[in-house]
């Protein structure tokens, strides 16, 4: 029998913790798709539970978490994370037009540079090279 999945909005203080970590806030709001602000978002964060590890990443169940918060937060926008062992919804909010449409980008930082040269195997100068070249493809489209 399927567990149940249960959704748990999380207290402010929590939201506080998790924002300030830097793994966790990698991925993040960085402008409003509807009035173009870069700045000034409120955040929702909500706990996923019942919901095993290896199943984080499922199109079916990120969609079923979807349309539920469609249905009983009115939040279209969502964005999925794992930290740890734990399942987190990320939402935010234009605090400038109250819009959800929130496209969210993750930062290069040289920790962050770190340690995907460790991972890929690659020096930091390679990967950062390798990242100049694909940003150069993409602006030219």
């Amino acid at each position: 029998m399927p567990s149940t999945i249960k959704i748990e909005e999380i207290n402010d203080l929590e939201v506080k913790r998790l924002l300030e970590d830097t793994k966790f806030s990698r991925l993040k709001p960085v402008a409003c798709s509807q009035c173009g602000n870069k700045a000034n978002f409120a955040r929702r964060l909500f706990k996923i539970k019942g919901v095993t590890k290896s199943k984080h990443s499922d199109d079916d169940i990120q969609g079923i978490i979807r349309y539920h918060f469609k249905q009983n937060y009115s939040i279209e926008h969502t964005f999925f994370k794992t930290i740890g062992r734990k399942f987190i919804v990320d939402t935010a909010t234009c605090k400038n037009c109250q819009s959800a449409a929130i496209t969210y980008d993750i930062e290069l930082t040289s920790e962050l540079i770190s340690e995907l040269s460790k991972f890929v195997g690659k020096s930091e100068s390679k990967i950062m090279e390798d990242l100049n070249a694909v940003a150069e493809k993409l602006t030219k489209k």
